[in-house]
């Protein structure tokens, strides 16, 4: 039977004392039991060399009657009656000289026991501290906050090399939580811009008693571009949130196309919001591209257009070309953007000012997918405002040859 097969509770019987199962005590026997086996070994080696040496080879000895050799060579000649006793008194005092240091051994081992135990413990504790810094930071962290980090000063081993390891995984952990964070925004946004549209529509259709045959039918194409924009997004939201990117599709089409669907599924929210929604496009403006990530992104620039539009003004939609590039546009009469501004505005989560007429609640990711659909099509966006004159957002994409 081995010991993962026996039940829990006989595992956790034949588990050490806490304070006999903690690490650092581990530790601390360990060295102590070190240290003190060396310091015995030494004394004892000592201590044996000398009572052999005592032993075997006596200070002096007897050669002859009357005659004492030192160990040096050196012979003295004393009466026969004295030379028995001289060499009495030096065995007795060899005697008690190992005796002398059998106690000086055993009292100092016993210091050395408990130095050796003393210089563990420390030894120990200096060994883990780092550890208990990692420990401690990990207790801390919440998976709300992941910006702490345990940067650990000391030399360049092993337990540094775990300190970093450790603040590199919460660095990836947190860039997770944020990407997850960025997700859940980006999807609430884009999947808001097509139930607007839905909505705005089947509420102004069912509202008309005299609705015809035919606006009902336009109303359900308006439905149902907007369903499919919606599980596109769904999609392509997706796949950003596993790969970082869009995936986009590539075929020919007009961007006079694009500007006349968008155009027409704003119809709705436009004249809700007593706004005038004008669009021009000539034809044959031809592109290599994603015909729904274009019409996403314009959907965006018109959602924002409209929402900082006053009453009575005019939102308009352009195409255009221009050498080896194709346009397509949005302009406002809104409040504009202040020049310092016009960077900010297409990163993550930029809002604007609320006082300059920007809506407050907004994600402030629309414009950042407008440019990431531009670039992914090998184009920019382009910004041209003044605080009071309104905004024009442009689409900057290459012809197709």
């Amino acid at each position: 039977m081995t010991a993962s097969s026996l039940p829990r509770r006989a595992r956790a019987a034949m588990r050490l004392p806490g304070w006999l199962g903690s690490i650092r005590t581990r530790i601390a026997l360990v060295y102590s039991t070190i240290l003190f086996g060396i310091a015995a070994l030494v004394v004892g080696i000592i201590y044996l060399g000398l009572a052999h040496s005592l032993d075997d080879q006596p200070i002096t000895r007897k050669v002859g009657d009357g005659v004492v050799v030192t160990a040096d060579g050196r012979a003295f000649r004393f009466p026969i009656e004295q030379v028995d006793s001289y060499l009495y008194i030096e065995r007795e005092a060899n005697a008690r000289a190992l005796a002398t240091l059998r106690q000086y051994s055993f009292g100092t081992l016993l210091i050395l026991f408990a130095s050796s135990v003393a210089i563990g413990w420390i030894v120990a504790g200096r060994v883990l501290k780092p550890i208990d810094d990692i420990t401690a930071v990990a207790e801390e962290i919440q998976a709300t906050d992941l910006s702490r980090r345990i940067n650990l000063d000391r030399p360049d081993d092993e337990l540094k090399h775990l300190a970093d390891t450790f603040d590199d995984m919460l660095a990836r952990i947190d860039q997770a939580f944020e990407s997850q964070r960025q997700f859940i925004h980006e999807a609430s946004h884009e999947l808001r811009n097509p139930l607007a549209v839905i909505r705005t529509n089947l509420d102004v259709t069912l509202s008309d008693p005299d609705a015809t045959a035919e606006d009902l039918r336009r109303t359900a194409e308006v439905v149902k571009r907007s369903t499919e924009r919606m599980a596109r997004l769904v999609d392509d939201l997706l796949v950003y949130a596993r790969q970082g990117s869009l995936s986009l599709a590539h075929e020919r089409l007009d961007l006079a196309e694009v500007v006349a669907t968008s155009a027409s599924e704003f119809d709705a929210l436009a004249a809700e919001r007593e706004v005038r929604l004008a669009s021009a496009a000539p034809d044959g403006l031809w592109v290599d591209g994603d015909r729904l990530a274009l019409q996403q992104a314009l959907a965006n620039l018109l959602a924002n257009a409209l929402a900082v539009s006053p009453p009575g003004s005019t939102v308009r939609v352009t195409a255009g070309r221009e050498g080896p590039w194709v346009w397509m546009a949005v302009s406002d009469e809104g409040p504009g953007i202040a020049p310092e501004d016009h960077e900010r505005v297409f990163q993550r989560f930029w809002r604007g000012d609320p006082r300059a007429g920007r809506e407050e609640g907004h994600s402030g990711l629309g414009l950042t997918i407008v440019r990431q659909v531009a670039e992914a099509h090998g184009g920019q966006v382009r910004l041209a405002s003044e605080p009071g004159r309104g905004a024009a957002f442009a689409l900057w994409l290459p012809a197709a040859g």
